[in-house]
């Protein structure tokens, strides 16, 4: 089941959603919408819940809310070595726009988005 969330955040634009299972947390998307765009600011799932399609059902109801909201665009990095998330972006219509040199310190991170509207 996925909820929305409050959280107490230094950013008035960021939300949050949680995915549960038996009431248990074990995902969860933070975004910001600002303006008339949709950002993805983190995505974890607990490791043991992984390859579940909870990482998919997270993303479905993000776009969801995107096209309810009527933001313009959804916009994420992601490091450059992650292929499972970059995949599960493709799979939601993300492209891959810009290399972010550095972005993670250690790592680059690629910048992906989706057109809403």
């Amino acid at each position: 089941m996925i909820k929305e969330v409050d959280i107490t955040s230094s950013n008035p634009f960021q939300r949050r959603v949680e995915y549960f299972v038996n009431e248990l947390s074990v995902g969860y998307l933070e975004y910001s919408i600002i303006y008339d765009r949709m950002e993805v600011d983190n995505v974890l799932v607990n490791e043991e819940y992984r390859g579940q399609g909870i990482g998919s059902k997270l993303m479905a109801y993000l776009v969801s809310l995107a096209i309810e909201y009527r933001v313009d665009n959804i916009t994420l990095e992601v490091r450059v070595s992650n292929e499972i998330a970059r995949n599960l972006y493709k799979k939601f219509g993300f492209r891959e726009v810009a290399l972010r040199k550095y972005y993670y310190g250690d790592e680059d991170g690629i910048l992906m988005e989706k057109n809403i509207m």
